[in-house]
């Protein structure tokens, strides 16, 4: 009897395998990666943007899915995903539908995986793989834009405190005998000796604090009752909530645009597009816009009922089903709510910039004059 582990894309190919080396298998048992520890990570937006774009360009030349992932696999230098496609390749060669066999990988999309569901059974693949190429680049490119736009004040905020922390632990010390030695001392002076005695005896406590909070957001970003009451937060801040619903608003446009383009029912688009929503309490309101269509309601009414969007997307919504362009008239929404996302983004910088500027400022201004004045009330005093 024999044991040991040994890698292969299912089961079956386990078995084969094992008969090829001489060995009889008795059992085998799936061992699932630990992903946490592995580092592995799905295939992410821009990498799907990517194989979608290749497959419908294969596809579209009449070139046929297994070729087409021959030509992927030789020409990827990445050897993670040179790894999955090689898997994929090999199911789609036994003769398993694509969209199983990228189920089987676990790597990429699961909204992905669906829409190539459909589009197989449609007889529309290559359309479909050009409708998810074209929706994953522009949600690529939103998001890159908002990731642009919140690198300098993540700088300035990381600069605030770590200045903070220098002058705490290296040159209020160097003071601090200097200064208890006085009488009457300025007030910024007793503040900041009193916060510098806080931090530097406190330090282990602050750190278990810090540790449990980290924790137990951890634990709790899961709760869906959290996650609803945080979201809904979210949407109320001043100036970032207005952004964060017009980013909702274009990613849930242009999905539903491009799911009811590649033909898909109306029921099957708003169940797709309520996963890529990413704000749980958006997400419930969503379901039960669901429920009302299903009922009978028209898409515009059931959204405004329950006040998801802003009053131009109902009306262009209508407008679009009188004429029989939804979906056309989705993909203007879209389009507006992107130009309007990059019109908040430059606002919320604009604004964001120099407070977080002038925070630092006042910050490291405090410190300056804390530490100065008992420096130029003793250098009088020996004058």
């Amino acid at each position: 009897m024999v044991s040991g582990t040994l890698e292969a894309p299912d089961s079956s190919a386990a078995f084969e395998k094992l008969r090829e080396d001489m060995i009889t298998p008795v059992r085998l048992e799936e061992k699932k990666a630990m992903r946490l520890l592995s580092g592995r990570k799905k295939i992410r937006e821009q990498e799907a943007a990517d194989f979608c774009g290749h497959m419908a360009l294969m596809l579209q030349s009449g070139v046929n899915v297994v070729l087409s992932l021959e030509i992927l696999e030789e020409q990827t230098k990445i050897p993670e995903r040179k790894k999955v496609y090689s898997r994929l390749l090999e199911q789609v060669r036994r003769g398993e539908a694509i969209s199983s066999s990228m189920e089987d990988t676990g790597e990429f999309p699961e909204l992905l995986v669906d829409m190539v569901r459909i589009g197989e059974s449609t007889g529309d693949l290559d359309g479909i793989f050009s409708n998810m190429e074209e929706f994953y680049q522009k949600d690529v490119a939103v998001r890159s834009k908002v990731r642009a736009a919140s690198v300098y004040p993540k700088i300035l905020i990381f600069a605030t405190f770590a200045t903070l922390l220098f002058f705490m632990y290296f040159i209020i010390p160097a003071f601090r005998d200097l200064f208890e030695s006085m009488e009457n001392l300025p007030l910024p002076t007793r503040i900041l000796l009193n916060l510098a005695g806080f931090f530097g005896n406190k330090w282990p406590a602050l750190l278990v604090i810090v540790s449990a909070l980290i924790l137990a957001s951890y634990m709790m970003k899961d709760n869906s009752s959290v996650r609803e009451i945080r979201d809904y937060l979210s949407l109320r801040v001043p100036l970032m909530g207005e952004f964060r619903r017009q980013v909702i608003i274009s990613r849930v446009s242009r999905s539903l645009g491009v799911f009811l383009r590649s033909g898909i029912p109306v029921f099957s688009a708003l169940n797709l597009s309520k996963d890529i929503i990413r704000n749980r309490y958006v997400e419930a309101g969503f379901e039960k816009a669901t429920g009302r269509i299903m009922s009978g309601t028209s898409m515009s009414e059931a959204f405004e009922a329950e006040g998801l969007f802003e009053p131009m997307v109902y009306s262009l919504m209508r407008v679009g089903q009188e004429t029989g362009k939804l979906d056309e008239m989705l993909y203007k929404i879209s389009a507006a709510y992107d130009r309007k996302v990059e019109q908040s983004l430059a606002r919320l910088t604009a604004r964001i910039e120099p407070l977080l500027i002038l925070i630092i400022g006042g910050i490291v201004g405090f410190i300056i004059i804390a530490i100065a004045v008992p420096i130029l009330t003793i250098s009088q005093n020996i004058g």
